[in-house]
């Protein structure tokens, strides 16, 4: 069954290629990337052919489908196919604890439009790992989105979305809520969610459940209405605007989070954790690029009360003279802790729905209880080849509080440990992009270990290498 995948890569990857170099050059501009988010993908300016700005494509043919003569029902098609091979050494900094292995993820969409009101998107996911299963990475066949689109025009340039069903959901620099794209299936939630656009305003409300995968065909329930999942509960209300006459953009944002027995260093229990947070991102002049967020939280485990909050800044600098496009980096993080064990407070910050790989594709640590400092450097050599370069250093934000791993688990406990020092972690990403439809990446991590890992268990330096082929029609 794996080499019929295989066959079926190679075929469209051929087919792809062919067309590229086949292709007539015109005045036209490159046709749009291809979006994360698959769902808001947008092909209308297929309908008129003779008047379309963009070079045709060889997937042109499924992207728009007229369903009548007015052409404002139509039908599109699209997926994805990711194969990739891992390799880890002394995974979790544990002697002997080498793993390899080979993961696809396969995927495939289709987006009914009826007119300008209603619209249905539904996306079939399969992952594949010849590893033993793990959470979040194998899935025989599932629908991984399935929802019911209801628009409602405004006045000019203002627009009111109702969507209902399996969806996915990320916002802002995805501390709290992210898509989980590192893992063969990505997160997505059974949620109902309320969207207004005017122009660059974006208000959000929403309630939902994420979904957990299971590995059988089409077991994933919809847990919606279900009181008795205990699948993992969010809503808020996220708002991006911008202020007149003020440089860059601004998010504000409230996110209510629930959960059942849930473990933090020193206690355990049913959570219910509010998040209050601002965050402002942008471009200052032509060269510096900032990102900076500050969030609150409140609220219970069990019987003890919930007071953490995360502070994060991150800026570039962008030299626009060179060919190579270099732009270096800082990023610093403060993530806090539990203070003082059995005082009837949790300090410990919730990243809630933060992708696994925030740190690295490794996923050996997760920003709880933590303080880090990461200088980078980016290069790009070419327009179609970019270098990442990071050297990040990790220290427990609290003595008293335990380092974790994705997604909140405890990694390690304090053990009356006083050191603070978790380790240093270099890390390598490099991306080609043959063209529109295909790319190729390598992403290694080598996490050199510190003296808090040394003093509570094993402690070896841990390596992971990760190439991934990526396939988008």
């Amino acid at each position: 069954m794996q080499r019929i995948y295989f066959i079926i890569l190679l075929a469209l990857i051929s087919i792809s290629l062919f067309a590229q170099e086949e292709e007539k050059r015109t005045s036209k501009k490159e046709p749009p990337a291809i979006k994360l988010l698959r769902a808001e993908e947008n092909y209308t300016y297929l309908a008129d052919k003779e008047n379309n700005p963009y070079e045709e494509d060889i997937f042109d043919a499924i992207k728009f489908i007229p369903l009548n003569q007015e052409k404002d029902f139509y039908l599109s098609f699209g997926g994805q196919i990711r194969p990739r091979f891992e390799l880890y050494s002394n995974r979790f900094w544990e002697t002997e604890a080498d793993e390899n292995y080979y993961s696809q993820r396969l995927a495939l969409y289709s987006n009914i439009v009826l007119g300008k009101h209603v619209r249905i998107f539904g996306e079939i996911y399969h992952g594949y790992t010849s590893h033993e299963e793990e959470f979040a990475e194998y899935d025989e066949i599932d629908f991984f989105q399935a929802f019911a689109e209801f628009n409602f025009p405004l006045q000019e340039g203002q627009n009111l979305t109702l969507r209902f069903g399996r969806q996915e959901m990320g916002f802002g620099a995805a501390r709290l809520v992210g898509i989980r794209e590192g893992p063969n299936i990505r997160r997505s939630f059974d949620a109902c969610r309320i969207i207004y656009k005017n122009g660059a305003t974006n208000i959000q409300a929403f309630y939902g459940k994420e979904v957990r995968p299971l590995f059988d065909a089409f077991d994933n329930k919809f847990s919606l209405f279900d009181g008795d999942a205990t699948n993992p509960q969010l809503w808020g209300l996220y708002t991006q605007f911008k202020i007149k006459g003020v440089t860059g953009m601004n998010e504000l944002y409230y996110l209510g989070f629930h959960a059942d027995n849930t473990t933090f260093n020193d206690v355990t229990g049913d959570e219910t954790r509010h998040s209050i947070g601002l965050r402002r991102f942008g471009k200052l002049g032509k060269r510096w690029n900032y990102n900076s967020e500050v969030t609150y939280q409140f609220g219970e485990i069990g019987e003890d009360n919930i007071s953490a909050f995360n502070i994060e800044t991150n800026w570039h600098y962008e030299l626009i003279n060179t060919k190579w496009k270099i732009n270096p980096g800082l990023k610093l993080e403060f993530t806090s802790g539990d203070k003082d064990v059995g005082d009837g407070k949790i300090n410990t910050f919730n990243p809630m729905f933060v992708n696994p790989a925030y740190y690295s594709l490794a996923a050996t640590i997760t920003p709880v209880n933590m303080m880090s400092i990461h200088p980078s450097i980016s290069v790009k050599p070419t327009e179609k080849l970019k270098l990442y370069v990071e050297w990040a250093f990790f220290w427990r934000a609290s003595k008293e509080d335990a380092l974790y791993q994705p997604t909140r688990f405890v990694n390690r406990p304090t053990g009356g440990i006083t050191d603070k020092s978790i380790g240093n972690q270099l890390g390598i990403d490099l991306e080609y992009e043959f063209c529109r439809n295909l790319s190729f990446a390598i992403d290694m991590t080598y996490f050199i270990t510190g003296e808090f890992l040394e003093m509570t268990g094993e402690a070896v330096n841990t390596f992971h290498i990760a190439p991934t082929l990526s396939f988008k029609f």
